[in-house]
């Protein structure tokens, strides 16, 4: 059973579609019972779910809402879901404020959930809600910090309104040590750096990478970038001499994954990512979640807000999904020249492919 769900919740939900006694009877030996199925959808809240997105070129929050789709349309199976309206911000916030959240204020009483993908969307969508004081949910997904970010303000006190999946923080000593199997000679590490879109949290993070590498004696060097701009122009002059581009979550490298991806293979620079989702763009190296579990969860979560199981009665989840296993690019391979040994345990040790 998921940690999402509790076994209470969990009886609320089987109590929408299990079939009801109405009367028994016991005759000659044989027993007998007159049974009424009671439809869920007489016990929905709202009919349709509001998705909210930084930009359609962001892999991971593509998979994430893929997989909460596929798990919410296999938990209304056989009656009809809601639907889905999917806004993408563009990572504009005059478009959040004058198209979506006017669109999305429009419809609230028919929404069951408002779902925001990432740091940036979770926080601007909240004060909109805030302003408008809106009284819909809000489900945010793939937030690194969500405590940090001031989403919430515990992990273990439910708040009305609001609830989430957050990404688990990564253990960036195996991280590092890993890469190091990798790459013996691993001297220097890039990280680049949007301000305006990572989040409060976002520095937490690389505070926590900047000490291991620290402590392994490896150079770090950073490069603020902004997604507004050319993002191979803002990073390709800082790639001389860099063994390791690192992305950390970062929105500008995750909507620009395959560029960057080509870029680093020109440059023989590995490019590895926090973020499972750049892999299947072209990174070299990736840990944590793809999206699409992740958004399985929310999927529950929605199932469960539409059923009317209030948020205060459902804790904020930090999904624990392969957080410190790596995945690498099978184009990885042809690249990087390996001993047998080293070749053998990546091969048989360090699990490959794809979720």
């Amino acid at each position: 059973m998921s940690n999402l769900i509790s076994r209470d919740e969990l009886g609320l939900m089987e109590a929408a579609y299990c079939p009801q006694q109405f009367a028994g009877l016991s005759l000659w030996g044989f027993n007998f019972r007159l049974l009424f199925a009671r439809s869920r959808r007489k016990k929905m809240i709202g009919t349709r779910i509001a998705i909210v997105i930084l930009h359609h070129e962001n892999a991971w929050e593509r998979r994430a809402i893929k997989g909460m789709i596929a798990s919410l349309l296999n938990a209304f199976s056989p009656e009809e879901p809601p639907l889905f309206d999917i806004f993408s911000t563009e990572h504009s916030s005059q478009r959040l404020e004058d198209d979506i959240m006017p669109a999305i204020a429009a419809r609230e009483a028919e929404y069951i959930a408002v779902v925001t993908c990432g740091a940036w969307v979770s926080e601007q969508v909240k004060q909109h809600m805030s302003v408008r004081k809106m009284k819909v949910t809000q489900l945010f997904l793939g937030v690194q910090h969500p405590v940090r970010n001031g989403l919430i303000r515990s992990f273990e006190i439910p708040e009305e309104g609001i609830v989430g999946v957050n990404t688990a923080p990564l253990n960036y000593e195996y991280c590092v040590e890993s890469l190091k199997v990798l790459i013996p000679k691993l001297r220097s590490v890039l990280i680049p750096c949007d301000k305006v879109f990572s989040g409060a949290g976002y520095e937490f993070d690389v505070q926590r990478l900047v000490g291991v590498l620290n402590r392994h004696a490896i150079e770090v060097r950073f490069v603020d970038i902004t997604i507004q701009e050319d993002i191979i122009a803002q990073i390709a002059p800082h790639l001389t001499g860099v063994d390791v581009l690192w992305s950390l979550y970062d929105p500008g490298l995750q909507i620009n994954a395959k560029k960057i991806a080509k870029l680093c293979g020109e440059l023989s620079v590995v490019f590895c990512a926090n973020d499972l989702a750049s892999v299947f763009q072209g990174a070299d190296v990736g840990w944590g979640d793809s999206g699409t579990l992740s958004g399985a969860y929310a999927g529950q979560l929605c199932y469960a807000l539409a059923l009317g199981v209030s948020p205060l009665t459902i804790k904020n989840v930090e999904a624990m999904v392969s957080g410190n296993v790596m995945r690498t690019n099978p184009a990885f391979f042809q690249k990087m020249p390996m001993d047998d040994r080293v070749r053998t345990l990546v091969e048989h040790i360090i699990p490959l492919g794809w979720e």
